[in-house]
């Protein structure tokens, strides 16, 4: 589903849900000016709240205790999609858009037309100034209506008898409350959601109050049956009216009428108003706050793609874990350099690393069947041969779901599983948002398929370890006359035959990165966390050149902080293209969490 498809489909909701209490609570009643701003705001909210993505922390199961689950490196599965170079503008664009764009630019041309009639009726009758409006008179006009500061009398009538002082109140009414403006709003929101039916039943709901107001302000001090008789006879004689003006005859006659003449006040008046608060509320929150489950969700520049590759952990209560080397996985190719990320946990100010995990601190729970399953062990398991191995066996063996090409649909799947104590593999099953297109039930038939491990130990003995995978799956379009992604106009290399490598491997850079980044004492106190992408440039000696963040700014010194460990890095091995060193930028993420 598009997101303009989701966006109205949330706006549907959301007005529908308002538009059905004012429905059974508020309709009918004769607290007129309350319904008239409670329609132009519930209107307003759907259409903006839809909009706002208010993240909120996930906190995960709310314990004290932190539980630790041994993650692969991502594994991300290029799909390659050819198209043509050049491509036109309507192939590009779906027949639903443009179906949609039609309907609104014809009822964008009906408003247009309907305003153009009525400045063609100004033109063409005699516009009297009385202030503070103009009387525009003719015998063109068969019923009396206002439009913004005009009111359009029949020249005809008389405006001194009673009928006609009345029916002239009735309009001055419109022109003081700004009814037009109201109608005006309406007119452009049906337009542009007209696939949305509860804007127009709003919208002929708003009418119909407009003409409430008006008529009891009217008739105030007068007399009630002479001014029902004079809705009647306007409604008989008026031949048509136009949408965005205010018409004395305006339909149905039945319930302008009934609420003229009724005089009962409904119990539980304040109640039913009141009670529109926690359902505003309830809409507010469950469509505008989103809970940011995804810790590593960075954030690029435009145009850049985003990568997630393994995790190190650096945490006073459990320590620095060991940094997963990072392989290149066969298929992953093109684009920039990406290398681990880096989560710094602080909870009291510099704490020394702590030794590796001991026996004491390995973490298990029991499964179904009331066997241990460990999540922190001394000796984590392995795939045979590696993560190199690793994520050449996903790459050979996982295909892109036909039904997942055709959508358009990639993302991330997170596969949970269970290495035995015998290596093999069990509880195989995917965790998180499902992506859909057949993405989950692939990596779960790879994972299944994936050979015995080498398990993991505790106290010296073999026991059944939880371990995730994340695969990314990733649809790249290539142009077929496209030239390939080399270097950018200023000679940086953005990708190579061999790209840079810190010495030491991705072990030695999470080492580096864990025991040279602390958490600033700004971010600290004001409690600031999140994901920070640093890009920079591996120069031909291997130097680090060109340090800057290319994620949305934090602040509270993590920007600076993350620069500053950059910029006193030991040299790279320089990437290497046709045999020679070249400058190329790398992308290094670093997550900051407060514990």
């Amino acid at each position: 589903m598009t997101p303009l498809l989701v966006y109205l489909a949330k706006v549907v909701i959301c007005s529908g849900i308002l538009y059905g209490y004012y429905h059974l609570a508020l309709r009918n009643n004769r607290f007129h000016q309350w319904n008239r701003y409670y329609l132009l705001l519930c209107t307003v909210l759907s259409l903006v709240v839809p909009l706002l993505r208010i993240p909120l922390p996930f906190t995960g199961t709310g314990g004290g205790e932190t539980i630790y689950v041994y993650t692969s490196q991502v594994v991300t599965l290029r799909e390659q999609v050819l198209t043509p170079s050049r491509t036109s503008l309507v192939a590009s664009i779906n027949w639903s858009t443009w179906l949609y764009a039609g309907v609104l630019l014809a009822l964008l041309l009906r408003i247009a037309g309907g305003y153009w009639k009525i400045f063609r009726l100004v033109r063409g009758s005699r516009v009297e100034f009385l202030k503070p409006y103009w009387l525009v008179l003719s015998e063109k006009i068969t019923a009396p209506f206002s439009f913004f500061r005009y009111i359009f009398w029949n020249s005809r009538f008389s405006a001194e008898t009673s009928e006609g002082r009345q029916i002239l109140r009735h309009e001055m009414v419109h022109l003081q409350e700004r009814h037009s403006v109201d109608k005006f709003f309406m007119e452009l929101v049906t337009a542009v959601c007209w696939i949305n039916p509860f804007f127009h039943l709003i919208k002929r709901e708003l009418s119909m109050i407009h003409e409430f107001i008006a008529d009891r302000k009217a008739v105030v001090n007068g007399d009630v049956t002479e001014y029902a008789q004079s809705i009647l006879q306007m409604a008989l004689q008026s031949r048509h009216s136009f949408s965005m003006a205010n018409s004395f005859s305006h339909q149905p006659i039945k319930r302008r009428i009934l609420m003229l003449t009724q005089s009962r006040h409904l119990r539980f008046s304040y109640l039913r108003r009141l009670l529109i608060l926690p359902l505003a509320v309830f809409i507010f929150c469950s469509l505008a706050f989103v809970a940011n489950e995804e810790g590593l969700d960075f954030s690029t520049a435009a145009g850049k793609e985003q990568q997630q590759p393994a995790i190190v952990e650096v945490s006073p209560q459990a320590g620095a874990a060991a940094a997963t080397p990072v392989t290149p996985n066969g298929r992953d190719t093109v684009g920039y350099a990406v290398k681990q990320t880096v989560v710094v946990g602080y909870q009291r100010p510099a704490p020394p690393p702590p030794p590796r995990p001991a026996a004491a601190n390995a973490q298990m729970r029991p499964d179904t069947t009331g066997n241990e399953i460990f999540t922190f062990v001394e000796i984590p398991p392995t795939f045979i041969g590696g993560e190199a191995a690793l994520a050449k066996y996903l790459n050979q063996s996982i295909s892109y779901p036909k039904e997942a090409t055709e959508k358009g649909i990639s993302g991330t799947v997170f596969v949970s599983f269970v290495v035995s104590a015998m290596g093999e593999i069990n509880h195989v099953k995917t965790v998180g948002k499902p992506r859909g297109g057949g993405l989950e039930e692939e990596a779960v038939r790879v994972v299944k398929a994936m050979p015995n491990w080498t398990p993991g130990k505790q106290n010296g003995r073999k026991v059944a370890v939880q371990f995730n995978l994340p695969i990314r799956f990733v649809m790249t379009e290539v142009k077929k006359d496209a030239p390939p992604p080399g270097k950018t106009s200023s000679g940086i290399y953005r990708t190579a035959e061999l790209m840079p490598s810190f010495a030491g491997g991705e072990a030695a850079l999470a080492r580096y990165l864990s025991s040279n980044l602390r958490y600033p004492a700004a971010a600290r106190n004001g409690k600031i966390q999140g994901n920070v992408l640093a890009s920079f440039v591996v120069k031909e000696d291997g130097s680090v050149d060109r340090v800057m963040v290319i994620s949305q700014q934090l602040g509270g010194g993590l920007e600076e902080e993350a620069m500053r460990v950059i910029k006193k890095m030991p040299k790279w091995e320089p990437a290497m293209d046709k045999g020679k060193a070249v400058p190329a930028e790398v992308q290094v993420p670093i997550a900051f969490r407060l514990q």
